[in-house]
């Protein structure tokens, strides 16, 4: 009782942010539809799974065939949306189940996160700067964008298990923390290596403090040896086998795991019964890291250049490249970047700043360490990679409400009136510079912020266009990267390419139907069973195809050039623009 009581603070807390996601986003929520292809093609693949696909399966067999490859997630994420898909399947339908997974799941995350910034601030600061710290979280725009209603992809568990792994770092239990924080690791690693670089870094300070102070080792020991055996069993749990010549560069594979093995080999018997010598613990430190790039390189070469280092050139230079998501900060346009770095994140490190000069007594200066070096680790990581500022934005969280509360006290303090409600009100600027900047932006210059797309090309993206591709015999379609995933979702048909790069042959298929000439990409179009052209005028991804190749096909369609193997077929009340390919 007295636990549950501590924790209604943050329970209210989550119920009232969730109450307002839920009333910013119900457009989204009434569409049924996730926000992006990553979020619709999730719900594909746990249809397919619930439908009787196997869990070790996750080929999506309705994208490039007949070469389909499987997909670069597991299916953990995929869990608790099948439960409550399952539980309220029969009492509202399936639709109706499906949309409320995709409210309840991410909701539920939330609270997990806000839970845990509350524990991870109780560290330094007191109980109401930690709540502060987590109802600060709802305006936190990159963590917002990743954990809202109908976003299912991983993003919003890999800011669960960051912040997770921030925690177990404050555990006083050196054993506990550290089989906690490599459990934590392993999972995060097995849902996405993006979490590569700040895992490496926790290890790199647990190693440094093994270095310079042998007691630390302990923590060291267990979070290697838990990390090593929670990644062997999530890997056989998942994969069902163990095949060391099927080695997947942006996945957690057996590569990655015997490479990891061959480390601890060294590093575990080193820790464990090394004696106190500074120069012996960094000798074996090296011989590990040594030991473990041999078996790497040995077992996939291929993969030492990165994840995407064997993909085909043509997606490299047409698609990869113009991933917004995947480049650093500096490629972003202005509002981009002061949305995403000009909230928890630049008041986070002017706090941090700022503490670390007034050194305050009441914080634990070991701890302030411990936070202070993961989240400059993140915020380093969020300038090279865009999407790693939402893991940046809650590890700022602590510094940002402390901050926050600062700023308000010494408000409130100012005897006269007028300059008191002047100074509190400012303080609402600093919760949220970002996207206040923004918007004052936008109010000067005019920009709504929102795409101008004219009526017809908004009517030819909806749901309901694409759903009305039904009529058509099941068949391959063709279609912009990003309608892929939603065509799957919507309707019977196969498409040969959604922007998942798995499956790059069939991307770059894709590309070159678009850019190359019509009897070239005829061709190409037989080749893959494709009997449809599925497009929308004033699509940005076809008209990078028609400028760059003004005599491909797709610079022929739009100029209404088409080729005679090409039939137009139109279906009532649709903005689409369909072709159908005539049979030779």
């Amino acid at each position: 009782m007295e636990r549950l009581r501590g924790n209604l603070p943050i329970l209210l807390i989550w119920l009232a942010v969730s109450a307002v996601l839920i009333l910013v986003t119900r457009g989204q929520i009434m569409s049924g539809i996730g926000w992006d292809p990553d979020d619709q093609l999730r719900m594909v693949q746990l249809r397919d799974w619930l439908g009787g696909q196997s869990w070790f399966d996750t080929i999506q067999y309705r994208i490039g065939q007949p070469d389909s490859k499987p997909m670069h997630w597991p299916r953990w994420i995929e869990l608790p949306l099948a439960v409550v898909v399952l539980l309220l399947k029969p009492l509202t339908g399936a639709a109706t189940a499906e949309t409320a997974a995709m409210v309840i799941v991410p909701l539920l995350t939330l609270g997990v996160a806000m839970w845990l910034v509350v524990k991870i601030t109780e560290q330094l600061f007191d109980r109401k700067v930690a709540l502060l710290a987590a109802a600060l979280m709802a305006t936190a725009v990159p963590i917002v964008s990743q954990i809202r209603p109908m976003r299912v992809d991983h993003h919003g568990w890999q800011i669960v298990l960051a912040l997770t792994a921030l925690w177990t770092m404050f555990w006083p239990d050196r054993r506990k923390g550290g089989m906690a924080l490599g459990a934590a690791l392993a999972l995060w690693l097995s849902i996405s290596l993006e979490g590569m670089p700040i895992s490496a870094a926790f290890v790199v300070l647990l190693g440094w403090r093994w270095v310079v102070q042998t007691e630390e080792g302990v923590r060291l020991f267990w979070t290697l040896l838990s990390f090593l055996i929670a990644s062997f069993i999530i890997y056989f749990a998942t994969q069902g086998s163990f095949d060391t010549a099927v080695n997947y560069c942006d996945a957690l594979s057996p590569a990655h795991l015997l490479a990891c093995m061959a480390g601890a080999a060294v590093m575990l018997p080193a820790i464990k019964w090394l004696p106190a010598s500074i120069a012996l613990r960094v000798g074996s430190v090296a011989a590990a890291g040594a030991a473990a790039l041999a078996v790497f390189y040995g077992l996939a070469a291929q993969c030492v250049g990165g994840a995407f280092n064997t993909m085909d050139p043509v997606v490299r230079e047409y698609w990869l490249v113009n991933v917004l998501e995947g480049l650093p900060i500096w490629y972003q346009n202005g509002k981009t970047m002061v949305t995403l770095l000009g909230g928890s994140i630049i008041v986070g490190l002017a706090s941090l700043i700022y503490i670390a000069r007034v050194r305050p007594n009441q914080i634990d200066r070991s701890k302030l360490f411990i936070l202070a070096y993961a989240f400059l680790w993140a915020v380093l990581l969020s300038l090279l990679v865009q999407r790693a500022t939402a893991v940046a934005a809650a590890f700022a969280l602590p510094f940002m409400a402390w901050a926050v509360q600062q700023a308000f006290a010494r408000a409130r303090a100012i005897e006269r009136p007028g300059s008191r409600i002047l100074a509190t009100a400012a303080v609402v600027f600093l919760i949220m510079p970002g996207p206040l900047a923004v918007a004052l932006f936008n109010n000067i210059t005019g920009d709504d912020g929102q795409t101008k797309l004219n009526a017809g090309t908004a009517t030819c993206k909806d749901n309901a266009s694409l759903a009305r591709l039904n009529v058509l015999p099941r068949s391959g379609i063709v279609a912009p990267f990003d309608f892929g995933p939603r065509i799957l979702l919507l309707t019977p048909h196969h498409v040969l390419a959604t922007s998942h790069h798995r499956n790059d042959k069939a991307m770059a298929d894709q590309i070159r139907v678009f850019i190359s000439a019509p009897d070239v990409a005829r061709e190409k179009l037989d080749a893959r069973d494709i009997r449809y052209i599925v497009a929308c005028d004033g699509e940005p991804e076809l008209e990078f195809y028609a400028k760059k190749h003004p005599e491909g096909l797709w610079a022929k369609l739009a100029a209404d050039q088409k080729p005679d193997w090409l039939k137009p077929v139109h279906i009532r009340d649709n903005g689409l623009l369909l072709w159908k390919v005539e049979p030779k």
